[in-house]
């Protein structure tokens, strides 16, 4: 379940950078509609779902070892973004 929650933040991180590369073509390859260039970075047909029930099955999961579910999410964002810096995705 974790390997999926993160392989979820990592899409949405991608979306992220993806967002704020596309945000300095809005004129030219969106015609001015952030709302386009929204859903041409964040394609999240199933993957909004796809981490909803991976979130929700995580929490369910989560046992009582001390560590809070913000810390693994966190560790789970960093480690996608450093990922994403190396160019290993």
């Amino acid at each position: 379940t974790t390997h999926f929650v993160a392989l979820q933040i990592g899409v949405l991180l991608k979306g992220t950078c993806y967002l704020a590369e596309e945000i300095f073509h809005l004129q030219s390859r969106h015609h001015g509609s952030f709302q386009r260039a929204l859903r041409a970075c964040f394609p999240l047909r199933w993957h909004g779902l796809m981490l909803l029930v991976c979130g929700s099955a995580y929490v369910a999961l989560l046992d009582g070892d001390g560590q809070t579910l913000g810390l693994h999410l966190s560790l789970a964002s960093l480690c996608q973004l450093l990922i994403l810096a190396l160019g290993l995705h």
